[in-house]
């Protein structure tokens, strides 16, 4: 049967029957179809496969009801009663859980409030500036009439400059150049030498500094140097170097520092140079050629400070800090503490950064004790303060100012609120502290550098002297100067007691007898351990009878006596570390019962 073609076939009768409800709104049409093949479709199924189609409504969603806006108006008067109005927060959700939309902030400000005692502790700090030099005036003299002499009569010159570490060498050096290099005909330089690395990068730092900026080959560097240093014309400037730690030069070659030492004492040479170092006789030892071409350098020697010159100086720079009028009073460390420390200071090496450095560190001690005791009084201040409602007065945000501030606050005002002269000061309790762990020469250290051995003898040492302490009290024997003598044991006795402890448990194996005597003699020699029979120690010859009579002589041998050094609270880093259970036993002296 052949295929009918479709056609579009509309009824006549029935077209003016139908009415159309137009839609309130714009339907949605769904795009024409397309056919491939008409000519085998189904006629009747095409009849209605051209109409349009028109899909259904969508379920529409429910109209959000507008409620009418309302002015936010602020009652006239609040219940007393009632809560605090607080300011909403939007909730945001996110992923599916709620989180705060936070305002963006300021940076926070530091939790450590800075204090007056940060302007002290600069005035100690390393590479501060030192200001006007305090002291050191013969020193001053002789450089003050060397740079007289050498920059206005000869126009060369050589000074070297010794002394220990932290005598101020540099210091006084390098300022007294400052204000000479601002004369007129005066070109005024300054190398540290380790940061030299050869002997050509001395030359070209040197070069550098007088505004030659091209490299050059040792060779060159040296001929352009001595055409400024040793010019064939009248040439009037005058080249002042200050060469700081010289003596590093010397690992560079002797041949370097010759040619500059011999530069600076020719006649016609326009070289003024001084030398820096710690070694006293570094012209005598190294550059033995120089003496022998008659050419002597001036030398000048910066001695260790005094106590008197290490308080002074101390002493100006705190009073410096002091309002005008009451330069009298010495703020942050008290007078006495500032005189122990310069004696503890001169008597050890006279280095003034050692000194200053204890004043740092007596500051941060006593800067942190008035921190906590100021924290104490914040929380106390902060527990008292009982919050309080008033009804008929205004309240800015519905809490009381004393409430809303924080402790950091309340403490932030209260030491602020100190001065050069009020706040507290330290004592000679800071400095005791801090001088023992600076100034210490190192009982903790030499106690922490003990093999096993050394601690287990100085264990058995410490405990046969506590059991022998406690027999004395619990009899009520006299402790007179010659019973203490007694009884102090003998090197004898004290190796059969280590041997008892030791063996007790076998807990380490001991020494032999003769390894023990060395060991006691180790220990002697650290200072941890003294002779008891006389005052030079156990390492004594025979004496000479005296004028005043016959001296006992020293025991010998196995009979020394010996007595420790050690206090109970330096023990307690003896028995730290590797072995502290074989060294605990030991010194408990269980085994001596």
């Amino acid at each position: 049967m052949a295929p009918v073609l479709g056609k579009r076939a509309r009824s006549v009768s029935t077209s003016s029957s139908i009415t159309v409800d137009l839609p309130a709104k714009r339907v949605r049409h769904a795009a024409k179809p397309i056919i491939h093949d008409e000519e085998n479709q189904d006629p009747e199924a095409i009849a209605h496969s051209d109409e349009i189609d028109v899909l259904p409504d969508l379920p529409s969603r429910p109209a959000r009801v507008k409620a009418n806006p309302v002015t936010p108006s602020t009652p006239r008067h609040r219940d007393a009663l009632s809560g605090y109005p607080t300011t909403p927060r939007h909730a945001v959700m996110s992923a599916g859980k709620l989180f705060k939309r936070l305002t963006p902030q300021s940076p926070l400000s530091p939790s450590t409030v800075q204090t007056v005692y940060q302007s002290a502790r600069q005035l100690f700090a390393r590479g501060s500036e030192p200001g006007q030099l305090i002291g050191r005036d013969a020193e001053r003299h002789t450089l003050t009439r060397f740079l007289d002499k050498s920059l206005q009569t000869t126009l060369n010159g050589c000074l070297y400059v010794s002394g220990p570490p932290g005598t101020g060498k540099s210091a006084m050096i390098t300022e007294m150049v400052r204000q000479r290099a601002e004369e007129e005909d005066v070109k005024g330089m300054y190398i540290n030498c380790m940061s030299v690395k050869s002997s050509r990068d001395l030359y070209n730092t040197l070069l550098k500094s007088l505004d030659y900026e091209s490299e050059l080959s040792e060779a060159d560097a040296i001929s352009a140097l001595q055409d400024f240093f040793c010019p064939k014309n009248d040439d009037p400037t005058v080249y002042l170097v200050t060469l700081d730690e010289i003596d590093h030069i010397l690992t560079m070659g002797l041949e370097s520092l010759y040619r500059l030492f011999e530069w600076s004492l020719q006649k016609s040479s326009r070289l003024v140079l001084v030398g820096i170092a710690n070694a006293l006789d570094l012209t005598d030892r190294f550059l033995p050629r120089l003496k022998s071409k008659n050419l002597k350098p001036e030398l000048l020697s910066f001695l260790p400070y005094t106590a008197a010159q290490v308080k002074n100086i101390i002493t100006t720079r705190l009073k410096s800090l002091m309002p005008e009028g009451k330069e009298s009073f010495v703020p942050f460390i008290h007078p006495a503490a500032i005189e122990l420390c310069s004696r503890k200071v001169s008597s050890q090496t006279g280095d003034l950064r050692k000194a200053f450095e204890i004043c740092r560190r007596a500051l941060d001690l006593i800067e942190a004790e008035t921190r906590a005791k100021h924290e104490e009084e914040a929380r106390e201040r902060m527990l008292q303060a009982t919050p309080s409602k008033r009804p008929l007065g205004e309240n800015i945000n519905g809490v009381s100012a004393e409430s809303s501030r924080s402790i950091l606050q309340i403490m932030a005002g209260s030491l602020k609120a100190l001065t050069a002269e009020t706040a507290p000061r330290a004592s000679i309790g800071h400095l005791n502290k801090v001088t023992a762990a600076a100034l210490s020469n190192g009982v903790s250290q030499r106690l922490k550098a003990l093999n096993l051995q050394q601690r287990a003898a100085l264990c058995a040492l410490v405990a046969y002297e506590n059991r022998t302490r406690a027999s004395m009290k619990a009899g009520n024997l006299p402790c007179t100067p010659s019973k203490t003598q007694t009884l102090a044991p003998t090197i004898k006795i004290l190796f059969e007691t280590y041997c008892r402890l030791c063996v007790r448990d076998s807990v380490l194996h001991p020494l032999s007898s003769s390894e023990f005597r060395e060991v006691v003699g180790s220990l002697e020699t650290l200072g941890l351990v003294s002779a008891v029979d006389g005052k030079n120690g156990s390492f004594v010859g025979p004496q000479t009878p005296s004028k005043r009579g016959r001296k006992p002589v020293a025991a010998s041998g196995d009979d020394r006596r010996i007595a420790s050094c050690v206090g109970d609270k330096e023990m307690d880093s003896v028995v730290d570390g590797v072995g502290a259970g074989i060294l605990r036993s030991i010194l408990s002296g269980d085994a001596l019962d």
